[in-house]
């Protein structure tokens, strides 16, 4: 093998992936038929989020090695990754035909036909893996989350337990299990194993080089200017942002003072309902699939000499569930721009919002079908409009076509993008029925009453029927699982 190629292992070991990727380059120059130098820039391409290059490498080290184990994973995963949920599959069994017995391959089919919809299938290839190897901790884990999503929460918390006792480290196995611990109402144990996600590649932002900070845990704020660290989507760091006011009063109390990163398009919002609270919006970009942070603005907003993520906060604040405000708004949207929306809508008005913006595989069976929604909307007796932020004019048209209803379209607002224009929009209407997106805690933050339609539970719920970080959501779940009809009806006698 080259010295080319064993420089590139080094760089890519280094976490200097695209230098490895000219070495592999410069080997595969010298020979185009290499299989080791192509899987290498297939993985490698992987990992910098090149989909496309990494799938005509990996291809090309099938045509060379058909039954190439890594290689036959790699390439499902990409096609899983991409919703090719049945490509994934035909890939897949014939390997598996060859090599029943190969847990990777009995893995990944699992989770292909999981994403299809396939449970019973997935849950039957995880058993199987694990029937080979009893302590493989990917299927334990995959497994118990299914499970979970089932309602055996106590066998899904045994398999987790078991993998945890193979691989104590798994920051995987511990997330799932804290969000098990959560969905219980054990915010203890919950939110000590929610601490996970920052081990987990991709889930939170890496620091770049510069500051480096002393971690907070939640003790006193004598002389602290603690940084409050953005970190995954925006209704992640909605939800969180309802804990902001109680850390501020605490840093006031003990002399300190907090700097609030957020996601740009929530900066104004924050600024006005956080009042002495420093924010600044973040400057995040992904490399790979890595999100890196960089703090070159902090000098100029006062620095910091500690630092906590922003999911970390209930841990220290929230630690029981008696540590939960009542109903309140924590946001404050413009007061005119409020004004301004309560006049376009003139009476009872109410929001709806169908589906979240990322679908596809096993997310789509969470999202209640335009069908059951355009039924609601006949049998409800209210004007609505949509805080769809990415409606398309055939969705509209097909809700109007089933209700018999016309939709109000909001005109000269970005709904994705003008959030502090969008939660004045929310403040403005009686009330907002949505599915769960992040639609659900901005409208819920600015205290409008919110009802979140869903499949089956949600984590962020804590056990209860409302939404504990924002108490003006109510969760409208279903006696039996899927059953939109019973959640509608819910929400009908609720309204």
């Amino acid at each position: 093998m080259s010295a080319a190629y064993h420089l590139g292992q080094k760089l890519s070991s280094q976490g200097r992936h695209v230098e490895a990727i000219a070495q592999y380059e410069q080997a595969l120059m010298a020979r185009p038929d290499d299989s080791r130098v192509l899987f290498a820039l297939g993985h490698t391409a992987q990992l910098l989020g090149l989909a496309g290059p990494a799938e005509q490498f990996f291809r090309q080290v099938l045509a060379l090695e058909p039954e190439r184990l890594e290689a036959l994973v790699n390439l499902a995963n990409l096609l899983r990754a991409h919703g090719q949920f049945d490509a994934a599959i035909a890939l897949l069994e014939p390997a598996l035909a060859r090599a029943p017995n190969s847990v990777e391959l009995l893995l990944t089919l699992g989770s292909a036909l999981r994403e299809k919809g396939e449970h019973e299938a997935a849950i039957a290839r995880y058993q199987a893996a694990l029937a080979v190897r009893p302590r493989y901790v990917p299927a334990l884990v995959n497994l118990a989350d299914m499970l979970c999503d089932a309602g055996d929460r106590a066998t899904a918390r045994t398999l987790y337990d078991d993998a945890l006792a193979a691989e104590p480290r798994n920051a995987q196995a511990r997330m799932n299990r804290a969000i098990l611990h959560l969905l219980n109402g054990d915010l203890k144990e919950g939110w000590r194993d929610y601490a996970a996600r920052a081990e987990l590649p991709g889930k939170v932002p890496v620091i770049a080089e510069g500051p480096r900070f002393t971690p907070w845990t939640g003790g006193n704020l004598k002389r602290t200017r603690l940084l409050v660290r953005a970190e995954q989507g925006v209704g992640d760091q909605i939800l969180f942002a309802g804990l902001i006011p109680d850390l501020a009063a605490r840093a006031r109390a003990d002399g300190g003072s907090i700097l609030l990163e957020c996601e740009p398009r929530l900066a104004a919002l924050f600024a006005r309902s956080f009042p002495g609270v420093t924010v600044r919006p973040a400057t995040i970009q992904n490399i790979g699939n890595q999100p890196v942070a960089s703090y070159d603005w902090l000098k100029a907003a006062g620095g910091a000499n500690a630092a906590t993520l922003m999911g970390s906060l209930p841990r220290y604040l929230r630690p029981r569930l008696a540590d939960f405000p009542a109903p309140h708004a924590f946001l404050v949207p413009d007061a005119a721009e409020i004004a301004r929306w309560q006049a376009i809508f003139g009476g009872k008005t109410i929001g709806i919002c169908w589906r979240s913006g990322k679908m596809g595989g096993h997310r789509a069976v969470q999202y209640a079908p335009l069908e059951a929604w355009g039924e609601f909307l006949r049998a409800t007796g209210a004007r609505f409009v949509s805080v769809q932020y990415d409606a398309a004019p055939e969705e509209i048209a097909a809700l109007e076509a089933i209700s018999g209803k016309t939709i109000q379209v909001p005109q000269g607002i970005d709904q994705k993008n003008e959030l502090d224009r969008a939660a004045a929009l929310m403040a403005a209407l009686d009330a907002v029925v949505t599915a769960p997106t992040a639609v659900s805690w901005l409208a819920a933050g600015v205290g409008t009453p919110t009802y979140k339609v869903l499949y089956d539970t949600s984590w962020t719920a804590l056990g209860k029927v409302h939404e504990p970080f924002a108490p003006s959501c109510i969760c409208m779940m279903p006696g039996t699982r899927g059953d939109w009809a019973d959640v509608f009806r819910q929400v009908r006698e609720s309204l």
